[in-house]
């Protein structure tokens, strides 16, 4: 889904004890991201996530600072029209740069939803929760649940993020949980008076699996795959 695809949402409040269970999670980040995007699409969990990364939120480099124009292409689908919206990276008390949660997460939804997505709210005393409410009295919490980060050199970052999704509504709830691995780095300009990289676009990838929700089924397998290609360009 769209809506999931360059942010995750976040809020429940168990986490499955078998996340943690995987001998991944021992590896270094680079060698566990780099193993986890090589197996693609045959994704299972748990994951090579890390319960100490879920303590602060995503640290992006300095190069992500700032307002950008997001284009996303699904790769997989057939829509070949491409879904644009607002991004935006800011510093924290810490002098971090991280994503500016709600708004990212509201720009998408309205970019992909319309005036259906009514608000997004953060947990004020977490960055992995988040509430999205919806017309009709439909509400989506999430949860990051799993989270593993990797700088290469300042140039070529890696995120693995497993958030869990609950949707209620006035009838039923349901839940699934989603993985969302992305890589981005700044694009390579084919100008060389522009110099190696630019500073004026992000180039990036998502692959994204949706699994069932804990305890809904046996298997740990993918019930549905999309890949994504994004592409940054500087509101200026």
């Amino acid at each position: 889904m769209k809506v999931f695809l360059f942010l995750t949402l976040c809020l429940v409040l168990i986490i499955p004890y078998s996340l943690y269970a995987n001998p991944l999670v021992q590896e270094s980040p680079k060698l566990s991201l780099e193993r986890r995007l090589s197996d693609w699409p045959k994704w299972s969990l748990p994951g090579p996530f890390n319960r100490i990364a879920l303590q602060t939120d995503i640290v992006y480099p300095s190069w992500f600072y700032g307002s950008w124009i997001v284009q996303s292409s699904d790769l997989k689908g057939n829509d070949n029209k491409p879904l644009k919206y607002q991004a935006k990276f800011k510093f924290n008390s810490s002098n971090d740069v991280i994503g500016d949660r709600s708004f990212n997460a509201m720009s998408i939804g309205k970019a992909t939803l319309g005036a259906r997505l009514l608000r997004v709210q953060d947990d004020p005393e977490s960055p992995n929760r988040q509430v999205a409410t919806f017309d009709d009295q439909i509400f989506l919490e999430t949860k990051v649940i799993g989270r593993n980060q990797y700088l290469e050199d300042e140039s070529v970052l890696l995120i693995d993020e497993l958030v869990l999704q609950i949707f209620h509504n006035l009838d039923i709830s349901r839940i699934k949980q989603v993985e969302t691995f992305s890589k981005f780095e700044p694009c390579k300009e084919s100008t060389p008076s522009l110099g190696q990289f630019s500073e004026q676009r992000i180039c990036g990838e998502q692959w994204q699996a949706v699994y069932p929700g804990p305890g809904e089924s046996l298997e740990s397998k993918p019930i549905n795959t999309s890949h994504y290609q994004l592409i940054f360009k500087r509101n200026s």
